[in-house]
Parts: C-alpha cells; sequence; structure tokens
C-alpha cells in the first residue's frame, strides 16, 4: 500500500483514496507470460553489384513528370490569376500593364489537348532558359470546340500552375488578347542567370 501511495502523490487526497479503493478490488492475471523481444538483427550490407545497380539507377535522368490534365466540373470555371510564392502582386500587375512589350508568343490554336500539353511545356522551358522574363501563350477563346467550351483556355493555365518555370501568369486586356491568351511571367533559371552575367 505504501508504494501506491508514492505513486499517487500528483493527486489530491480524495481522488487518491477513491483511486486506491478501486485498485483494491483488482485481481492480477497469474501465469501470464511475458513477451521478450530479440535484437533486431544487424543490417547486412547490400552486396558491390547491388551497390553498382543503386548507383547507376540514380544517375540516369528520369524523365519528368507529366503535366496532369484536370478534371474540371465546367470549363467556364478558369483560373484568371496565378501567383505562386514568392511572386509579388506589382510583378503581374506590371506584367498586365506593360503585355504589349512581350516578345516571346505562342499559338496553340488547331492543336490537341496533347499536343497543346507538349508544345507548352517545351516552349515555357525553352523560354525561361534563355533568360526571357514574359511570354503570351494564344489560346483561344473555345468558339471552334463542340459545345463552345474553351478547353485549351481551362487547361493551359491548369497546366501553367505545374511548371516550376512559372512564377504567375495574369490574362491580358482586350488589345493584347484579351481571355483567348494569357501573359505568362517565368522564374530566370540557373544557366540562364550565368548567360546573363
Amino acid at each position: 500500500m505504501k508504494r501506491r501511495n508514492t505513486q499517487l502523490g500528483a493527486l489530491d487526497p480524495s481522488d487518491a483514496e477513491l483511486l486506491a479503493q478501486a485498485y483494491r478490488q483488482v485481481i492480477p492475471i497469474k501465469g501470464h507470460a511475458r513477451v521478450t523481444h530479440e535484437n533486431a538483427p544487424e543490417m547486412v550490407r547490400p552486396s558491390a553489384q547491388a551497390q553498382r545497380r543503386r548507383a547507376n539507377a540514380l544517375a540516369q535522368p528520369h524523365e519528368p513528370a507529366r503535366l496532369s490534365d484536370a478534371d474540371p466540373v465546367s470549363f467556364e470555371d478558369v483560373t484568371e490569376l496565378y501567383q505562386s510564392n514568392g511572386t509579388s502582386s506589382q510583378a503581374l500587375r506590371r506584367l498586365r500593364r506593360e503585355g504589349a512589350s512581350v516578345r516571346e508568343c505562342l499559338d496553340l490554336h488547331g492543336l490537341t489537348r496533347d499536343q497543346a500539353r507538349v508544345v507548352l511545356k517545351q516552349f515555357i522551358e525553352r523560354a525561361a532558359s534563355q533568360g526571357v522574363r514574359c511570354v503570351r501563350v494564344i489560346h483561344g477563346q473555345g468558339y471552334g470546340s463542340s459545345g463552345g467550351a474553351s478547353v485549351l483556355r481551362y487547361l493551359t493555365r491548369h497546366w501553367l500552375t505545374q511548371l516550376p518555370q512559372v512564377n504567375g501568369f495574369v490574362t491580358p486586356n482586350a488589345a493584347q488578347g484579351g481571355k483567348g491568351a494569357v501573359l505568362v511571367l517565368l522564374r530566370l533559371t540557373q544557366s540562364s542567370n550565368e548567360r546573363a552575367r
């Protein structure tokens, strides 16, 4: 009983007494065998051949992840503005204001979904590696699509949010393409930074 009282010292005396009464009714299980665990086996060092295979697998360049297509509820729910972490709102406002000065342009009219995905990715990667800061992508408004839904408008903007080279994008004013285009602000890559020096 003395041992229990030392363990129950943190409780106030009335709670300790109630708990001690409850313990008096407990009957220990007899013959209960305890389980003893063996020490974990030492890690086996992989063979030299396994180490070479692993090194070769890590050294081979992997195909970058494909751009996923969203599963939209409606193609009308289009992202008009995107801003990645670290991109200021001021930079996007400047991009929209100076949209006429954008020199690099990609037109996706007439391309299928799969063709547009590949061409857009290559265009953005090439432009970013060459140090281009702003590009215009023309995707159209969907007047030629079945049902009038602008599939490429929706998908283009969805794909742009997945590319690491993209800092943000905005819908330009009507004179620079309006809802049929998007102005993209690119992140400078290491190779383009080195070229600029």
